[in-house]
């Protein structure tokens, strides 16, 4: 059976905005650790807004925005540590077998407990808009101040 593709319409007929619009979800293609390529994306109209970007009807693709609201932001970090794995091999860092560019952000032992936690704690948008680096300092003032 085809999967069914909903594209809008009405903006093209009546140059209103709908109340739920869908874009394009792209195909993006990428190797893994173990060698294997795969994608992410369906190439269909069926991203729709959420509270932290967009999300897929069809695969379920994630897209965040920039400014996403940060109670929304510390369910997907709490959910995503929870299965956080990192691994390094031929110069490439892993995050749960996906490549990634750069350092992955690494969170004091002492901050762990703080995931279960349903709302975000007072250093989380410290972690959010800083540097690894900068989010230590902060840390340090936080601790001793």
């Amino acid at each position: 059976m085809a999967k069914i593709q909903i594209k809008n319409i009405l903006l093209k007929r009546h140059n209103t905005k709908p109340k739920y619009y869908l874009k394009e979800c792209r195909q993006e293609k990428f190797f893994i650790e173990s060698g294997e390529e795969i994608q992410r994306g369906c190439g269909l109209y069926g991203l729709y807004r959420t509270d932290v970007g967009w999300r897929c009807l069809y695969c379920g693709n994630y897209l965040y925005q920039e400014k996403s609201p940060l109670d929304a932001l510390w369910f997907h970090f709490r959910m995503g540590r929870e299965y956080w794995k990192i691994s390094v091999s031929q110069d490439k860092i892993f995050i749960n077998g996906v490549p990634v560019t750069g350092l992955p952000d690494s969170l004091p032992r002492n901050l762990i407990s703080d995931l279960s936690e349903p709302r975000p704690p007072k250093w989380f948008p410290y972690f959010v808009s800083y540097e690894g680096h900068q989010f230590k300092k902060y840390l340090e003032k936080y601790w001793n101040g």
